[in-house]
């Protein structure tokens, strides 16, 4: 083996840092016009007509989200509370007390804030009420692929969340509430970090590129 290759190997091999990916995404809307669940029982759909306690009870919206890496998985509501998102958005407080259900592709149900944690690190307390009721949902680790999260008024679970085989498309059980001073708004953000860690170059392998580069000039004065 030549000098030169020795010096490119070793180049190649002496990243001895590495740093995780990590990333946020981030959900608002309103449950009037933003869910995607809106069934209140046999043959009954929310619509226009119904007020905003009926959609609180009964209403869910779900997102679908990717996972790109196998990573842990955080969500956090800010909109009980108000707050800063991950976006940069500023969320009003006033929000409905949220619960957040997470789901994989095809619906079945994963993780929940009903075992969660309530007022997590960072959560404000609303001013008004002076409670704080943003959540944080534990999703652990997740494999590549497509997930489903829905935020709905506490405690309007998902039926899948019983057991008997139920999934996310089957709808929720109605038992949410809105309280005096609270509307329908909500933000939440879905925070993966990525347990698959990513070399970066540390001092001493940059060193190693400027000799190299040092001695690829050497050579070719040397030839001529």
């Amino acid at each position: 083996m030549t000098r030169l290759h020795l010096s490119l190997c070793l180049i190649a091999i002496c990243a001895g840092n590495s740093r995780a990916i990590a990333g946020t995404i981030s959900f608002t809307g309103d449950l009037r016009t933003g869910a995607n669940f809106t069934a209140c029982g046999s043959g009954c759909t929310l619509g226009a007509s119904n007020t905003d306690g009926d959609y609180a009870q009964w209403a869910a919206a779900s997102y679908t989200f990717n996972v790109p890496v196998t990573s842990t998985m955080t969500a956090i509501t800010f909109s009980y509370g108000g707050g800063v998102n991950g976006a940069g958005a500023t969320i009003l407080q006033g929000g409905l007390e949220p619960y957040l259900s997470l789901f994989d592709s095809g619906g079945s149900f994963l993780a929940s804030t009903d075992f969660g944690i309530t007022c997590p690190v960072g959560a404000n307390t609303n001013t008004v009420s002076g409670q704080c009721y943003d959540v944080e949902l534990d999703g652990g680790t997740l494999a590549p692929g497509t997930y489903q999260i829905a935020l709905s008024a506490f405690e309007n679970m998902s039926y899948a969340e019983n057991p008997g085989g139920y999934l996310l498309g089957d709808g929720f059980t109605g038992l949410g509430n809105l309280a005096a001073g609270e509307d329908l708004h909500y933000a939440f953000d879905v925070n993966l970090a990525s347990t698959v860690t990513t070399p970066e170059p540390n001092t001493i392998a940059l060193t190693l590129l400027a000799v190299g580069a040092l001695f690829l000039k050497t050579l070719r004065r040397n030839r001529v």
